[in-house]
């Protein structure tokens, strides 16, 4: 990594591929790395991907973009990226050279590193973008690194499906972390200062039962220190009997341990948090959790201090510190509760000026409104505008799915199948020919002769290319 850093800065760009199971270390790696840049002088920006059913076209992108607009000195973002939502794209060559405009100009004097998190949540646009960048990076002194998590990934994901292109295209250098092996737990707890003998136990238990996940290890410590049966004594360290341990079998486990230490008052909000998402915006918590702001603030606090939230810079947000507590915080509450607070975010976004509508049909899905429909197509056709096709046909085809069956809605299927095939046309011809049976069959049950020839004609237009 450091020598895939070192060539970047000195002026031939490079793509590095970070993969491996969650919690195995890939942005603790990343974030050192980002350190390590900062030293040699490089500007670094960061763009995340969050665990969403329907991820924004861009969703990385457009982080990083709107996080370089509150950085001194950077150039301005691509017009389309600009204040922190998408807008409309009219044509998806000028996007990409605007981009690469920004790319340019971000490194026109110092190199920079480029750090896109957890692209297994990422869209098929997002996954394009970083394609098209990937052979330019020679022309520029700039390391783009992008995390993953290699057991998440279908081979039907996007990222999975690019991963030859993007090593051959960019010369990308892959690599997959591997888990810990026993001398690299020793070393973890090296600096302990345990007698052998505490220290060959405490390896065995964390080899136990972290099972190598370098953070699930960190966590068990923590734990085991919390409960100082790892402590430091006027001799050095000493370890407690582990046998006496309820040892979680799942990092759940040590997350909810934590939460319950922080009190019943703290539990609740943490778990809404976790509803909301990776990213957390204070107002909407606040709102959610019915909590005036001191009493969110001592949350924070709190939080914070145990190691499970992160607050950011601009004072208006919080991330949890691993996508992991807070999908542990999330698998703890009940369906029920998970679902009714679902909809209670999604009608506090409803109230915003310009509700983003890959979250909003999210949270809408998630609590089982009916509405979710509507705000999957707007998510859609903001796609479609931005010329993510595939994004856009994801979307519709949720759409229409959640559209089977219902009454009166047999039109408005039939339209989204229509244009769902009109999307995958080049990308899943017989996937569109499939969805236009659908459309015909519900164009005839609606009598509208207009729409079922409309379906006819691009059918056979399908026919005759395919």
């Amino acid at each position: 990594m450091r020598t895939e850093l070192a060539t970047a800065v000195a002026g031939q760009g490079r793509l590095v591929l970070l993969g491996g199971e969650a919690g195995i270390g890939k942005t603790t790696l990343a974030r050192d790395l980002s350190r390590e840049a900062v030293a040699l002088g490089c500007r670094v920006l960061i763009g995340h991907c969050y665990d969403l059913t329907n991820p924004p076209p861009y969703g990385p992108w457009l982080d990083l973009f709107e996080g370089s607009q509150s950085l001194p000195a950077l150039p301005a973002p691509p017009a389309a990226f600009a204040g922190g939502a998408l807008a409309a794209v009219t044509d998806q060559a000028a996007l990409f050279a605007e981009v690469r405009r920004f790319l340019a100009e971000l490194t026109a004097n110092d190199p920079a590193l480029i750090l896109l998190e957890d692209l297994h949540w990422a869209d098929q646009a997002s996954v394009d973008l970083l394609r098209h960048v990937g052979p330019h990076l020679r022309h520029w002194p700039l390391l783009l690194l992008a995390t993953y998590r290699a057991d998440e990934l279908s081979r039907g994901h996007p990222l999975s499906r690019q991963f030859p292109a993007l090593v051959r295209e960019a010369d990308g250098f892959r690599l997959d972390l591997r888990r810990l092996a026993v001398d690299a737990l020793r070393a973890l707890i090296s600096e302990r200062r345990l007698a052998r003998q505490d220290e060959d136990r405490l390896v065995a238990y964390l080899e136990r039962h972290a099972e190598g996940n370098p953070f699930f290890a960190t966590e068990l410590l923590r734990t085991l220190e919390e409960k100082e049966l790892l402590r430091r004594t006027e001799n050095g360290w000493s370890l407690g009997e582990l046998d006496r341990v309820l040892v979680p079998s799942l990092l759940r486990q040590v997350i909810d341990g934590r939460v319950a230490r922080l009190g019943e008052t703290t539990r609740q909000p943490l778990a809404i948090a976790a509803v909301i998402g990776q990213e957390v915006p204070l107002a909407l918590w606040s709102e959610v959790a019915e909590l005036d702001e001191q009493a969110l603030l001592d949350v924070v606090d709190g939080a914070v201090e145990a190691h499970l939230l992160d607050a950011e810079r601009d004072g208006t947000r919080v991330r949890f510190v691993h996508a992991l507590t807070r999908e542990a915080l999330y698998e703890s509450v009940l369906p029920p509760r998970r679902r009714t607070w679902h909809q209670l975010v999604a009608e506090v976004l409803l109230t915003s000026t310009d509700p983003e509508p890959d979250a909003l049909a999210f949270h809408l899905q998630e609590a089982g409104d009916p509405r979710a429909w509507e705000w999957l197509v707007k998510a859609g056709d903001r796609a479609q505008r931005a010329y993510a096709w595939l994004t856009a046909a994801e979307r519709l085809r949720t759409a229409a799915a959640l559209l089977d069956g219902v009454a009166g809605k047999d039109r408005m299927r039939c339209q989204l199948l229509y244009r769902l095939s009109r999307l995958q046309r080049f990308s899943d011809p017989a996937g569109a020919i499939g969805a236009l049976d659908e459309a015909g069959l519900l164009a005839a049950r609606v009598g509208d002769p207009v729409l079922a020839a409309e379906v006819q004609w691009h059918r056979g237009n399908l026919l005759f290319y395919a």
